[in-house]
C-alpha cells in the first residue's frame, strides 16, 4: 500500500470513531507480487529436478538405500530451514531454500514409500506424508513453501481416507478448513503470515478433489491404491452443499440480514436450489464457494481461481463424463434454467428491499 493511500484509510478510519490519535509511523516493507511467488515455485520445481537428476547420477546409493534416502531427505530439509529463517527477504535465496526442500522431500517421500511398498498400495504412506507437510508448513517460514505444503498434504490426506473408504471425511474437512480460514481471514491479525499462504493451498486441493470425481478413477490410482468399499458416497457433495449453506448464512448475518427477514429466507433458498440443482456436480458448488468466499474478503485472486474452475469443471463434465449428450446437454440446461430462475429471484425480490432498507 503506496503512502497516499494508507493516509486516506486512516482519515476514513478516523471519521469514522475506529481510531484515535495520529497515525503510526509508515514503513514500507518489500513485498513480491502473487505471480513471482507462482514463477519462483515453478523454477523451484524445475531446479529441484535438475539438482535431483544430479544427485541421482552421482550417488546413486541414495535411491537404493531407504535409510540413506530418508537421512539425506532430513538433512536437506534442515539446510532448506536454516535457509529459509536466515535470508527471508532475498528472493534467490529463498528459490534457492525452496528448491533444496522439494529435493529433500522427495528423497524423504521416497523411502518413506519404499518402506511401506504394500501391493495394492494402503493408506500409511499417506499419513505419513500429510504429518510430514504439516510439520513442513508451521516450520518453514516462507508463503510458498507453505502454500505447496498445505496443498501437498490435503492432498496426501484425501488420498489416505480414500485407501480407507472413507474419502468423505477428507472432502469435510478440508472445505470446513478452507471456509474457516477465509471467513475469519481479517481476524487471523499477526498469524496471517500463516494462514494465508495456507489457505490458498488448502483452496487449490479442496478444487482439484471436487474435479477429480469428473474421473472414473481419482488420481490417487496412479499409485495403485484401490478401495473395496466407499462408504456413503453421497456425504461428499453434501458436505460442501453444507460448507457453501453455512458460508452463505454467516456472511448474510454479518450484514445484519435477520433471520426472519423475507429478503433472508429466499436468499438461503436460492443457495439451496443452487445445491440441489448441482448435487450431482461436486465441482460447481466448490466454484461458487470459492467465489462466495473470495467475493465477501474482496479477493480478486480467489475470485478468479473460483471462476476458472468452475469453467473448467463445466467443461469437463460435458465432455468426460461417461452419459450421453442428451443427458449432459438437459442436466446444462435445468442448472443454468435454475441460475437464471435465481438471478431474476434476487434482483426483483432480495435486492429492492435492500435498497429500500438502506
Amino acid at each position: 500500500m503506496s503512502q497516499p493511500r494508507a493516509d486516506a484509510l486512516w482519515s476514513r478510519l478516523h471519521a469514522a470513531g475506529l481510531t484515535t490519535g495520529n497515525m503510526p509511523a509508515w514503513t514500507q516493507e518489500p513485498r513480491t507480487p502473487w505471480y513471482v511467488r507462482v514463477m519462483v515455485a515453478v523454477a523451484g520445481l524445475i531446479a529441484a529436478t535438475c539438482l535431483l537428476g544430479f544427485v541421482a547420477a552421482v550417488f546413486n546409493v541414495l535411491f537404493e538405500s531407504t535409510t540413506a534416502s530418508m537421512t539425506t531427505g532430513g538433512l536437506l530439509l534442515l539446510a532448506a530451514c536454516i535457509l529459509f529463517r536466515t535470508v527471508r527477504q532475498n528472493d534467490f535465496s529463498a528459490m534457492f531454500a525452496l528448491t533444496v526442500s522439494l529435493a529433500g522431500q522427495f528423497l524423504v517421500l521416497f523411502g518413506l514409500f519404499t518402506l511401506f511398498d504394500d501391493h495394492p498400495m494402503t493408506a500409511r504412506p499417506f499419513w505419513w506424508t500429510a504429518a510430514l507437510q504439516v510439520v513442513l508448513m508451521v516450520v518453514m517460514p516462507n508463503t510458498v513453501h507453505r502454500s505447496l505444503s498445505a496443498y501437498a498434504a490435503a492432498m496426501a490426506f484425501t488420498y489416505a481416507c480414500f485407501a480407507t473408504g472413507v474419502a468423505f471425511v477428507a472432502t469435510g474437512v478440508i472445505a470446513a478448513s478452507v471456509t474457516t480460514l477465509w471467513l475469519n481471514e481479517a481476524r487471523s491479525g499477526a498469524r496471517l503470515a500463516v494462514a494465508a499462504p495456507v489457505a490458498y493451498g488448502l483452496t487449490a486441493s479442496f478444487l482439484q478433489i471436487a474435479g477429480e470425481s469428473l474421473f472414473a478413477h481419482p488420481l490417487v490410482s496412479v499409485f495403485g491404491v484401490r478401495t473395496d468399499i466407499e462408504l456413503w458416497p453421497w456425504a461428499e457433495p453434501a458436505l460442501t452443499a453444507a460448507a457453501l449453506i453455512v458460508t452463505a448464512a454467516i456472511l448474510l448475518t454479518r450484514a445484519g440480514w435477520r433471520p426472519s427477514a423475507r429478503r433472508t429466507q429466499l436468499a438461503m433458498g436460492a443457495v439451496l436450489m443452487v445445491c440441489i440443482a448441482s448435487f450431482k456436480a461436486p465441482g460447481i458448488l466448490a466454484g461458487l464457494l470459492v467465489v462466495l468466499l473470495g467475493f465477501s474478503n474482496g479477493n480478486r485472486l480467489l475470485v478468479g481461481l473460483g471462476i476458472a474452475s468452475l469453467a473448467i469443471y463445466v467443461s469437463g463434465y460435458y465432455y468426460l463424463l461417461e452419459v450421453t449428450l442428451l443427458h449432459k446437454s438437459g442436466v446444462l440446461l435445468a442448472t443454468g434454467a435454475v441460475l437464471l430462475g435465481i438471478r431474476w429471484l434476487l434482483l426483483n425480490q432480495v435486492l429492492p428491499k435492500e435498497r429500500s432498507d438502506a
